[in-house]
């Protein structure tokens, strides 16, 4: 559109050939509707004009004549009446100042043309919108300042809404600057609540919601009522938090310290652990590894939302407002318990319920005990991983209990005979044996007679000279020497 608004008007206003007229339906053909409008021919409307309408013949239309034909027809327009009608009413209405809200349905170099839900047409000047020309903003609906009305023309100013606004908005916040005001709940998005403050429009963020860690979708629905307090005038942001006393400050007040033990409820349960709040909206962390003493146990089969339960305090960051506390630090250690029933030295009945590379675990009545690499073989070098089975049953001796770091020590070798027990119980000095020779020193050879029991064979009790010995070859002799408790073999062959 090259001419302003002013002008198309003007054009317009030139090209009727009448003023507004009265006219009735007398006949409604196709998509044509004749009415009549007191002169010799009847008048043609197209019907597309009335097709969201119930007029029917009979009905009288404002109508206005637009062209002649050559056959002497008035050509006639209702809605082009209309908007002269509601035009001429707006202006009656409304009065330079005012505010309207309307949507921009066209771009010139003058500036935006825009209209009204009653369709009537509206001129904002570049200098006087506040936006660049484009037709990107075409569809936007805006709210401008009537600033000019003439015959044929109303003239809006956005600028000067805005400043007007920015004013208004500026006395408003200064009215409620640090005052604790009720605000209309108007909207729940994810990242907080949209409010309305006396006709003014803000947004409280979810961190600004609730000294309590749960959803404002669970806490506000909309048309709610809720006091809130200006923290940003530039963004209009409030917070409903500033309204109300801090719990932490309870906190402080009552001198809560690490080691206090408080009675608190599980609010939420997620699978790295459990939140608690101690009774004033404090929220304390609860983590999976101070559930319970057993390392396989899960949180739901220990605990509940609702549950009550009483807590150690393990952590506190008065700073960055952070609890942790601990549910199993209160329960009696798996190793006191264990302490109740067993000695050490006792010999005792476990499952193996884990293997690693340091050790096993085994479950005795209940209780998880460790067994390190050292006590799971006679072998020397034999791990954890290579003798227990998952889910196997074994006897174990109890090496030590330390109820205090909560530790209980088992052993597999020292609940069985060591080999030399189990080898001196089949055997006795004068038995003849064979082996495998193993090492060879100047002073003798070392013959392996399995299951980790090793003999010595000096050179003199050899029935060949040293030298003519390999390591691998078998080789027999008599036992001279048997001592369990040393672990002492020696053999002789001469």
């Amino acid at each position: 559109m090259e001419e302003n608004f002013e002008q198309m008007l003007n054009e317009f206003e030139k090209e009727k050939k009448e003023k507004i007229k009265t006219g009735r339906i007398v006949d409604i053909q196709d998509g044509t509707v004749f009415v009549d409008i007191q002169e010799k021919v009847e008048g043609v409307l197209p019907k597309k004009e009335i097709e969201n309408t119930d007029f029917k013949i009979g009905d009288d239309i404002p109508v206005v004549v637009t062209k002649k034909t050559k056959k002497g027809e008035s050509v006639l327009s209702y809605k082009l009446a209309m908007n002269d009608i509601k035009r001429k009413e707006f202006m009656q209405k409304y009065k330079v100042g005012d505010v309207v809200r309307v949507k921009i349905v066209g771009v010139n170099k003058g500036g935006f043309v825009a209209t009204n839900e009653d369709n009537i047409e509206f001129f904002i000047p570049k200098s006087e919108s506040g936006l660049q020309l484009s037709d990107e903003y075409k569809g936007k609906k805006v709210d401008a300042v009537i600033i000019e009305i003439k015959k044929n023309s109303i003239v809006l100013s956005r600028k000067k809404y805005l400043q007007e606004k920015k004013a208004q908005r500026k006395e408003f916040v200064e009215t409620i600057k640090d005052k604790v005001v009720q605000a209309t709940v108007k909207g729940l998005k994810k990242d907080g609540i949209i409010i309305d403050v006396d006709g003014w429009g803000g947004f409280v963020p979810q961190e600004e919601v609730s000294f309590k860690k749960v959803s404002h979708f669970k806490l506000f629905n909309k048309e709610d009522k809720v006091n809130v307090k200006l923290i940003d005038p530039e963004k209009m942001l409030f917070s409903i938090k500033a309204t109300q006393t801090d719990p932490w400050q309870e906190v402080i007040d009552n001198k809560i310290t690490t080691g206090d033990v408080l009675n608190v409820t599980v609010t939420n349960i997620k699978d790295y652990g459990a939140f608690v709040d101690i009774g004033n909206g404090v929220e304390g962390f609860l983590h999976i590894s101070e559930i319970s003493w057993d390392s396989q146990a899960q949180i739901d089969d220990v605990l509940n939302v609702g549950d009550e339960i009483d807590v150690e305090v393990t952590e506190l960051d008065l700073d960055n407002k952070r609890l942790r506390v601990s549910y199993k630090s209160l329960l009696p250690k798996p190793a006191e318990t264990f302490a109740k029933n067993h000695n050490e030295g006792d010999v005792v009945e476990g499952k193996v319920v884990n293997v690693t590379d340091i050790g096993g675990f085994v479950d005795v009545d209940g209780i998880v005990c460790f067994i390190p690499n050292r006590f799971v073989s006679w072998t020397k070098g034999e791990k954890a991983s290579e003798i227990l089975n998952i889910d196997d049953v074994y006897a174990f001796k109890v090496i030590s209990i330390s109820p205090d770091e909560n530790k209980v020590i088992l052993s597999k070798k020292d609940a069985e005979d060591s080999p030399y027990v189990a080898f001196a119980k089949e055997h006795q000095v004068g038995d003849t044996i064979k082996g495998i020779i193993k090492n060879i020193a100047d002073f003798g050879v070392f013959v392996s007679l399995g299951n980790g029991v090793e003999a010595l064979v000096r050179k003199e009790n050899l029935e060949k000279d040293i030298q003519e010995y390999n390591e691998g070859d078998e080789l027999e002799g008599e036992i001279t020497e048997l001592d369990a408790q040393t672990k002492r073999v020696k053999l002789a062959q001469k």
